[in-house]
């Protein structure tokens, strides 16, 4: 969301709140009745997938046709498409922790395609997800506030898309990215760091290894971009 990372956050987020489904429902279809009904109407993005099936025994939740849309009026319709992924599976044993807490083991979305479009400094479609995302979690008690990690993040088979005020900067495909740990706790920009740092490193190890087949990078423009929004390339 991020999804890739951002997904699995707003899945955790939703998944600790549903606890019991309406009588003429599964567990599975109020989870995803909860989801697609929460990114519409408070993150101003919209969820869709084909199935949905929520494994208590299991303690698994997995999507196909995952995708995820945000709103940006300064983007274009592709490039609000944030990301698309053909499966995403996630594993943890949430059922027996508090309502509270949640910690997931992993989360893991494969053939997927992630397009982070950037309009300004520290602007992206992924930014403004993550901004109304934490937009809904304060709240007037602590004790009501929902802490919740994912332990580990891996994007498999995925194409990572980078654009800057239109321009494409970077895409490629990589077999496999994982990404650090990821919690409520993080900023918008830890969030957003946390994918773009291991994301210039492997493309970085790639280009090294002479395979470009599978990259088309603007590197002039890819440098600017790092040096302005990370300090570093």
């Amino acid at each position: 969301m991020k999804l890739s990372l951002l997904s699995a956050g707003i899945l955790a987020l939703t998944l600790s709140g549903c606890a019991e489904a309406l009588p003429e429902q599964t567990l599975s279809e109020r989870v995803a009745q909860d989801l697609t009904e929460r990114v519409d109407e408070k993150y101003n993005a919209s969820f869709s997938y084909h199935d949905f099936e929520l494994n208590t025994l299991t303690a698994e939740l997995v999507a196909t046709d995952v995708g995820v849309k945000t709103r940006v009026q300064q983007l274009d319709a592709g490039l609000n498409q944030l990301l698309w992924a053909e499966r995403v599976r996630l594993t943890g044993d949430w059922l027996t922790q508090q309502q509270d807490q949640l910690r997931l083991e992993s989360a893991q979305i494969v053939n997927a395609q992630l397009t982070i479009a950037y309009y300004g400094k520290g602007q992206s479609n992924l930014h403004q997800l993550i901004e109304n995302v934490q937009a809904q979690l304060p709240v007037q008690r602590a004790s009501e506030q929902v802490i919740w990690q994912v332990d580990e993040v891996a994007l498999e088979d995925v194409v990572v898309n980078l654009f800057d005020q239109g321009q494409p900067l970077l895409s490629v495909k990589l077999e496999r990215l994982v990404l650090p740990r990821i919690h409520s706790q993080q900023s918008s920009q830890e969030w957003v760091d946390s994918l773009l740092g291991p994301l210039l490193e492997q493309f970085i190890q790639q280009a090294i290894r002479g395979n470009t087949e599978t990259m088309t990078v603007d590197m002039q423009e890819l440098m600017r971009f790092a040096w302005r929004e990370m300090g570093a390339f």
